[in-house]
């Protein structure tokens, strides 16, 4: 089954970006294609007794990104923080382990400015992993999500189609360039 990769660099799993990724996930179901998800959070560093659980880590993760159709980045973006846990999980990763696959960055809260910053900031890891550009980019700040009482927040309809959009041109991607694949192949 074809799957949707996302790698997160959120502090905790339930925030905003944790809403996001449902909301994601049920977009990405609807077009029939999974979404996974691997939290830097997660990432066991530190002592050397956590040694062989950072390499199984790592390794699973490498595993996971070689089969994903598509990378899907999700990282809370603010002027004053660089996405630190986002980059220690990258760091890890071996070179052009993006190669040929479309890449998206969705950054909640801060300001649409400071997606710029957010991928500036991943600019030399994202080019060490072989992405030559970002397929699409989503900014969600507080504007396009809606709490009611005490209930989880939601994405706004906007936010939602916005996403949707962003997949949806993931998805051409990643057709054209299997057809590009499978012309090369009957030609040869």
């Amino acid at each position: 089954m074809t799957f949707f990769l996302t790698l997160s660099g959120s502090s905790t799993k339930f925030s905003k970006s944790g809403f996001l990724l449902r909301t994601t996930g049920s977009i990405l179901e609807q077009r029939a294609i999974e979404l996974r998800a691997i939290h830097a959070v997660d990432l066991p560093i530190g002592e050397d007794p956590n040694r062989d659980l950072t390499d199984q880590f790592i390794a699973d993760t490498i595993d996971q990104i070689q089969q994903a159709a598509a990378i899907l980045l999700l990282t809370p973006a603010t002027k004053e923080s660089v996405p630190t846990l986002l980059i220690a999980l990258l760091e890890r990763i071996p070179d052009n382990s993006f190669l040929k696959k479309p890449v998206l960055l969705f950054a909640t809260g801060g300001l649409p400015a400071h997606v710029t910053i957010l991928e500036r900031a991943l600019r030399r890891e994202l080019l060490r992993l072989g992405t030559t550009a970002i397929a699409a980019k989503v900014h969600l700040g507080t504007g396009n999500w809606i709490t009611v009482g005490n209930d989880r927040p939601r994405l706004s309809r906007g936010a939602e189609r916005e996403i949707a959009h962003s997949i949806d041109f993931a998805l051409r991607e990643i057709r054209l360039r299997e057809r590009k694949e499978l012309t090369l192949e009957f030609a040869g």
